[in-house]
């Protein structure tokens, strides 16, 4: 295959990613409001497994149109010797903390989309903070074990 035609097969797949992913979003069909009625489960599955899988483990639907992989996050405890990083997953989720070395964020900044969701109430911030809460204890409740187990 040629540069140009890779290229040009990446942005697309990147593009279908990008789309399905929004569209997963689907802030037309839901506030912040009506996130804050959600269990960490069901956000899960409304914000995040389409891209790690609906078990964490970056096997999703859309995973295999990025270039970059998308990462098991059963084991991100294990990879920090047992202790769940709790604060950094959150602003993870949230867009603060971003990793230079993986190059430009794939990851979508809920936070930020959250806030959005919500123009004009002065609560859009704390509902936003309660959501991602929500979504990383959830992601807390995925850790697997040492020996692979939950």
């Amino acid at each position: 295959m040629k540069a140009n035609s890779v290229t040009a097969f990446s942005i697309r797949r990147t593009l279908r990613a990008l789309v399905f992913a929004a569209s997963a979003l689907g802030f037309g069909a839901a506030s912040a409001a009506d996130y804050l009625a959600m269990s960490g489960s069901e956000l899960y599955r409304r914000f995040c497994a389409s891209c790690h899988g609906v078990e964490g483990r970056g096997d999703g639907p859309v995973a295999d149109s990025f270039t970059v992989e998308v990462p098991d996050i059963t084991l991100i405890a294990r990879r920090r010797g047992g202790q769940f990083p709790r604060e950094r997953i959150e602003k993870i989720i949230d867009g603060r903390h971003i990793i230079a070395a993986h190059g430009s964020r794939a990851m979508p900044i809920w936070g930020a989309d959250l806030t959005r969701a919500e123009i004009g109430s002065p609560d859009a911030e704390r509902a936003a903070q309660t959501i991602i809460r929500r979504l990383a204890d959830h992601v807390e409740q995925m850790q697997r074990g040492s020996t692979g187990s939950r």
